[in-house]
């Protein structure tokens, strides 16, 4: 018979699956080519939003239809684009019946220099179907919206190496890899709709790079769980050959019904056609009632990826996120992707991915394809 905990078990599955929906975001197997960061290609620091001229240079070279584009342009003031997103997702949980999930969504991105040092970026989507990330016992998902502007930042660069911005946007976190399901990610913040309010900071070195940041409430959050908080990354490339990134990152966050303390460590590898993305992070979180609950949470996530061709990524991807009572949880998942980028208009993402509850001895599995079509910039 199937009880709350067959339902739970499904629901949760099924957010898990949307949330895979992978983002306009900066592609951190990049690091393969000897790309540290996102900055090489990308107007914003972090990552995602419109590439710069170099970045739309790369992104026509990467794709299987490779052909000149007259509109390159280094001078331009405002850099903008549409980006279509279609995702069909099958999920099949142990003990429920199958569940089938469409989201289209178009985002409006924009870029505008105000000087050579000010600039004004944002990123606003239109979706017809929903995609929080899983509400938890200890922790309920922010409040999706049809209309929801992911980032609006004003950026001051003052050099190549050091960046300022304030305003609202994903946290920064290690990896940055798009798929917003995987436990590090989903069990911190940093789902679809989680953009705070924020201060941060990006220095970098030849060999180092260094991300502290403040932030508050977003405005979209339940009440009781508006957090604010401070954190940083940092990192090193080992080798100095651009190529061997090891950083750690670390997050305090205070809200009225709980607190967090975060801790965890990275690594973005690249050995020419394929490479290395991991990450392990440990949180520390309370809970506030009638009395004070401590409890700890551990995630890892190990991704393999291998560039068959340049225009296209296969993945394989491991999962383990542990979480002690009275909100214990236990899972293990293993996914594997394909990624073919068909044009620097369009690019078709295909993967399945298995997701065991050692708890209830409950398999999940999912089957996804996302087509993503874009203006040129």
């Amino acid at each position: 018979m199937r009880g709350p905990n067959t339902r739970a078990t499904l629901l949760g599955a099924i957010a898990l699956v949307v949330l895979s929906a992978a983002s306009a975001s900066a592609l951190p197997t990049m690091i393969r080519l000897g790309y540290a960061d996102c900055a090489a290609c990308h107007i914003a620091a972090q990552g995602g939003g419109p590439l710069n001229a170099y970045g739309r240079g790369i992104d026509i070279a990467q794709s299987l239809r490779i052909g000149e584009d007259p509109t390159i342009d280094d001078n331009r003031r405002v850099t903008q684009d549409l980006r279509l997103v279609v995702q069909e997702q099958g999920t099949w949980t142990s003990g429920a019946a199958g569940v089938n999930f469409f989201r289209p969504r178009l985002m409006y991105r924009n870029a505008t220099a105000i000087s050579n040092a000010l600039r004004f970026s944002a990123t606003v989507t239109a979706e017809s179907a929903h995609a929080p990330r899983p509400a938890l016992g200890y922790e309920p998902a922010a409040r999706s919206s049809t209309i929801f502007v992911n980032t609006a930042l004003i950026h001051y660069k003052s050099s190549a190496a050091f960046e300022l911005a304030v305003g609202r946007d994903q946290l920064p976190s290690g990896v940055n890899v798009p798929d917003l399901a995987f436990y590090t990610k989903s069990r911190n913040r940093l789902g679809y709709y989680d953009a705070p309010t924020q201060f941060k900071m990006y220095w970098g070195a030849s060999r180092y790079h260094i991300t502290p940041f403040v932030y508050a409430p977003g405005g979209n959050e339940p009440a009781g769980e508006r957090e604010s908080g401070a954190g940083s990354l940092a990192e090193v490339d080992v080798l100095g050959n651009h190529r061997t990134i090891a950083g750690v990152t670390f997050q305090r966050g205070t809200a009225r019904n709980g607190d967090r303390r975060m801790v965890g460590a990275y690594a973005r590898l690249g050995f020419g056609p394929w490479g290395i993305l991991a990450e392990h992070d440990v949180t520390d979180r309370t809970r506030n009632g009638p009395a004070v609950v401590a409890f700890r949470q551990t995630a890892s996530y190990a991704h393999v990826f291998w560039a068959v061709r340049e225009w296209l990524v296969a993945s394989g991807i491991g999962e383990r996120l542990r979480v002690e009572a009275p909100f214990a949880e236990s899972l293990n998942a293993g996914k594997v992707e394909l990624a073919a980028r068909l044009s620097n208009q369009a690019t078709i993402v295909a993967g399945t991915r298995f997701e065991r509850n050692v708890l209830t001895e409950r398999w999940a599995r999912s089957v996804t394809v996302q087509v993503a079509l874009k203006t040129v910039q």
